[in-house]
């Protein structure tokens, strides 16, 4: 089954700018991210930055990661390398993601700007961290990461919330309703 995070769309008109998504699998390593930047500018300057990150995440070249644990920290040095004024007014301390990347190990979950972690199964959301976890922190970029979930056996869908949402799970009642509501038609 493939490997999926998705970011709750804000509340309002336009719930999906800055929204960004990327997943790549190579081997046994795979990593899925969904984020969000510059979300209170004017449109083409947050679809600018969201394209952004969505590049340098696809120029990774999975076969140089020995494990999840080296991927999860070059996906967010590549994020770093990026030119600050690329990511919109703010220069990326608005940014919120949700970063999940799994191996022949186990399973590593991190973020930036979260209010709120679950995984889907059984037909419904399951809290994956309390409030005083710090993979609850807030937004911007970070020079490492601020936490990390580690979970010994694979979630393969993973919805999170940012952090000015109030901190309760999205109201879906279906899988597809819920990637709806994080902006996935597909």
């Amino acid at each position: 089954m493939m490997l999926g995070a998705y970011l709750h769309g804000t509340p309002g008109r336009l719930p999906f700018v800055g929204h960004f998504r990327v997943s790549k699998t190579w081997d046994a390593l795979s990593f899925s991210v969904a984020g969000s930047i510059a979300q209170r500018t004017e449109l083409s300057t947050a679809f600018q930055a969201a394209r952004n990150l969505e590049s340098v995440l696809h120029s990774l070249n999975m076969s140089e990661f020995a494990d999840r644990h080296v991927l999860m920290n070059s996906v967010l040095t590549a994020i770093n390398s990026l030119d600050l004024s690329t990511l919109g007014p703010d220069h990326g301390q608005d940014l919120c993601l949700i970063l999940v990347a799994k191996d022949t190990a186990g399973m590593g979950i991190a973020g930036l700007g979260l209010g709120g972690v679950w995984s889907w199964a059984n037909d419904a959301l399951q809290p994956l961290v309390t409030d005083t976890h710090p993979l609850l922190c807030g937004p911007g970029l970070q020079p490492r990461l601020p936490g990390v979930l580690t979970l010994d056996e694979p979630a393969h869908t993973i919805v999170a919330i940012p952090h000015d949402h109030p901190p309760q799970p999205p109201r879906s009642t279906a899988l597809e309703h819920l990637k709806l509501a994080c902006g996935v038609h597909r």
